[in-house]
C-alpha cells in the first residue's frame, strides 16, 4: 500500500469521526406563546368620549396580539341602557366576545342575575349563552334550566329544560 493511499484513507476516516462526532446544536424553540404585556392585581378601564364603557378587572391578567386572559375577573359592560358586569374564575376576552369559565356570575343593576360553571357574552349583540345548567333569578323569581340563550338588550330568554318559579304581583 503506498502511503498516499494510506493518508488519504486516514484523512477520510477521520473527517467521518469529526463529521459524527461534532455535537448538533438544533436551536429548541420554546412553543409556548408569550404575552405581550401581564398584569397582577389590576384594573382596566376602556374609555371612549362618552366615558367608561367597559371595566376589567382581575388577579393575573395577560394581554396577547388577538385577545386578553384573566384569572379571577370582574367585567363591567357601561355601554348597554343598563349597567351589567360579569364575574368568572377564568375569562377570555377576544373579538368582543368574553368566554367565561368557573363560577360565572352575571348581575345587572336592574336585579337580574345568572349564575352558571361557563358560558360566552357577545359585547356586540348583547347575548349571554351558555351549553350547561343555569341559575336566572330576578328578586324572588328564579329559572333553573341548560342551555340558556339571553339577549340582554331586548330581556329575550330562550332555555332547554326549564323550571322555575315566578312570583305574580
Amino acid at each position: 500500500m503506498s502511503i498516499n493511499v494510506f493518508f488519504v484513507l486516514l484523512l477520510g476516516l477521520l473527517m467521518g469521526m469529526y463529521g459524527y462526532f461534532t455535537p448538533n446544536y438544533v436551536a429548541h424553540q420554546d412553543s409556548r406563546e408569550i404575552p405581550k404585556i401581564e398584569l397582577i392585581s389590576f384594573t382596566m378601564y376602556e374609555i371612549s368620549p362618552k366615558g367608561i364603557e367597559h371595566i376589567l378587572e382581575g388577579q393575573e391578567g395577560r394581554k396577547y396580539d388577538d385577545r386578553y386572559t384573566v384569572t379571577s375577573a370582574n367585567f363591567s359592560d357601561n355601554t348597554k341602557h343598563l349597567f351589567q358586569s360579569i364575574h368568572s374564575d377564568d375569562l377570555k376576552y377576544q373579538d368582543n366576545v368574553v368566554t367565561l369559565k368557573g363560577n360565572v356570575h352575571y348581575v345587572r343593576e336592574d336585579g337580574v342575575e345568572f349564575r352558571s360553571n361557563e358560558g360566552t357574552y357577545d359585547t356586540n349583540a348583547s347575548v349571554i349563552q351558555t351549553a350547561g345548567p343555569f341559575v336566572l333569578t330576578q328578586n324572588a323569581n328564579r329559572i333553573d334550566g341548560e342551555k340558556l340563550v339571553y339577549n340582554t338588550e331586548k330581556d329575550f330568554v330562550s332555555a332547554d329544560r326549564i323550571r322555575g318559579s315566578y312570583n305574580l304581583k
